[in-house]
């Protein structure tokens, strides 16, 4: 699975598991680095600084663009989502990472 399916499937991971329970202040972290990871992957290279206007914008533009790979690629999302969420039900004790 190349890097980005891997973040990716993390990613799913942390919706479906927001969707069955309460996540502890630790997953919580995690899966934002997660979030955070994907729309770098979509952001344009060298990224401003952490806290700074342009890094914001940088992954607002990071954010849309993944919106537009998801509606590209609507059957492996599904796919995807339903794997992450079938895994957090029997993981629903376990923490995600």
């Amino acid at each position: 699975m190349s890097e980005f399916l891997e973040i990716l499937a993390l990613y799913y991971l942390c919706d479906a598991t927001a969707l069955i329970r309460p996540m502890s202040g630790a997953e919580v972290q995690d899966c934002l680095a997660t979030y955070d990871a994907v729309k770098a992957w979509f952001a344009p290279f060298n990224l401003a600084p952490q806290g700074t206007l342009e890094r914001h914008a940088q992954m607002l533009e990071g954010y849309r663009g993944f919106v537009a790979w998801q509606e590209a690629n609507a059957d492996l999302v599904g796919l995807m989502r339903e794997e992450a969420m079938a895994r957090a039900r029997g993981v629903a004790g376990a923490v995600v990472r």
